[in-house]
């Protein structure tokens, strides 16, 4: 079942400022989790549009197989590639698979 084999594995960092030596501030992250399984896919011309009449950017959607916890705060690190997460995770029926756990990402240059 695919629910079972999803193909990618992630990475997931929550992002906080803390102050630099100089009294500045900088971001920190801590990691949540690490080699968790999940289904990364390029979001739809429908959602990309519902996001950005919010003013959201979003270039794709994450699957997990359980509630993964994240927030706006959050990147995500699958295969090399650092996304910022633009939504916070909610069941979602619609992949055709039974319940799985989705969030929007935005792919970082």
């Amino acid at each position: 079942m695919l629910l079972d084999n999803f193909p990618h594995l992630a990475t997931a960092k929550r992002r906080a400022r803390v102050k630099d030596t100089l009294g500045g501030s900088k971001d920190s992250f801590t990691t949540l989790f690490t080699d968790r399984a999940c289904w990364r896919q390029q979001a739809s011309s429908r959602e990309i549009n519902t996001a950005q009449a919010r003013d959201i950017l979003i270039s794709h959607k994450v699957f997990f197989a359980a509630d993964p916890g994240l927030t706006t705060k959050d990147v995500l690190v699958i295969d090399g590639d650092t996304m910022s997460v633009r939504s916070y995770a909610h069941p979602d029926a619609s992949a055709g698979l039974g319940v799985v756990w989705k969030v929007f990402v935005n792919l970082e240059d």
